[in-house]
């Protein structure tokens, strides 16, 4: 067995974590700081709260992350922190404003349009140091090396090993006011991000420890932090299962992500309901391909391990479902506007533009668009 991994971030988690911000910023060096957010961070007072623990660290605003942002926001921050002497960037909010935190502090220091980054490993100089403080359970961006972007109406990313963090302040605190619709998309995307880095060809141990027991964590809590929100247990044990995903994302996705590519923009939707839609797919549709691993997969839902690995995974599959149907998330193509005669151009483009190459389920135009049928049918089978 050979894998690698890399991860430097320091991370500070539980509840009052965001008190040790300041001391955080200023080991960092951090005299000077730019907080990344968006105005709901600000109009709710969590951004304000931030401000306040960095104790003695002089903070100034940029409030225009938008949900999936265009790159012509990674562009505007980027405009920003070059404009001005800062010497840390902190970002707060979901995915999206840690997203263009980290892209901040990549092109404070490496010239250049923000759109001549999109892709991989584009960035040579060392970035400013970065703190994240996420306010959802859902993405893991805390400890990712991924910003994503929209380019011309397609999800694209900017991707760098140095990009990754210098900390994350978690303090499921901050996840407490999450209206219940927040609480399902994100927490979706969590168990997204844990099941699919699980079915990767690319998990190592380390990522197979982390995406079980966040899956585990989130079968248990979810439905619970979506009915209750002021459950501090549930909302703690998906704080966790968030980060387990993060740790978990170094595997890399499947397909669900590349299909939920294809639907995010044109539909409008939150990133955790474009990947959750096919998450029951994926299970079921992996299960035979990941056959010595699917009784894991299973056990972690709470599933009947024993049987053929097909119909331990059309099991996962309907218990994923159930899950998605309890947080009123959309479970087919249908429910959430394909039209049916979409369905093939979808296919091709999901395996043209977002290929898997750590997929272990192969896939083709023709095969993709089947599945996309299924999905679009509500049919779980592989």
């Amino acid at each position: 067995m050979k894998f690698h991994y890399f991860l430097p971030t320091k991370l500070a988690f539980g509840f009052g974590a965001l008190d040790e911000i300041g001391a955080e910023a200023k080991a960092l060096g951090g005299t000077r700081a730019l907080l990344v957010t968006d105005r709901v961070m600000v109009k709710t007072g969590i951004a304000g709260r931030v401000e306040e623990s960095l104790k003695g660290v002089s903070c100034e605003l940029f409030d225009e992350v938008e949900a999936e942002p265009r790159i012509e926001v990674a562009q505007a921050v980027a405009d920003r922190v070059r404009a001005a002497g800062y010497d840390i960037v902190i970002g707060v909010g979901g995915g999206s404003s840690m997203d263009m935190a980290k892209v901040a502090s990549g092109l404070a220091t490496n010239p250049g349009p923000a759109k001549s980054f999109v892709g991989n490993n584009l960035f040579t100089k060392k970035p400013l140091p970065s703190i994240m403080v996420p306010t959802t359970a859902g993405t893991g961006a805390e400890l990712t090396v991924t910003s994503m972007v929209t380019v011309d109406g397609h999800k694209q990313w900017i991707n760098s090993s140095l990009l990754l963090p210098s900390a994350a302040v978690v303090d499921p605190e901050l996840t407490m006011s999450m209206p219940p619709g927040v609480t399902a998309a994100t927490g979706m995307d969590a168990l997204c991000h844990n099941v699919e880095a699980y079915l990767s060809s690319a998990a190592s141990p380390i990522t197979d420890s982390a995406a079980l027991e966040g899956i585990r964590l989130i079968v248990a809590n979810l439905e619970t932090a979506f009915d209750s929100g002021g459950d501090r247990k549930a909302r703690e044990a998906m704080s966790a299962a968030a980060l387990m995903g993060g740790i978990a994302l170094q595997a890399r996705m499947v397909y669900g992500h590349s299909i939920g590519y294809t639907i995010a923009t044109r539909f409008r939707l939150p990133h955790g309901v474009s990947c959750g839609v096919p998450l029951p797919y994926m299970i079921s549709n992996y299960a035979v391909a990941c056959a010595p691993k699917i009784g894991r997969l299973a056990e972690a839902f709470g599933v009947d391990p024993d049987g053929d690995p097909a119909d331990v995974g059309l099991a996962v599959g309907e218990r994923a479902r159930g899950i998605a149907a309890h947080l009123k998330v959309p479970t087919t193509l249908k429910e959430v506007g394909v039209a049916e005669g979409d369905l093939a151009a979808l296919a091709e483009e999901c395996v043209t533009m977002y290929p898997r190459p750590n997929s272990p389920l192969v896939f083709d135009a023709k095969s993709m668009a089947g599945l996309y049928r299924r999905m679009w049918e509500g049919d779980l089978r592989s």
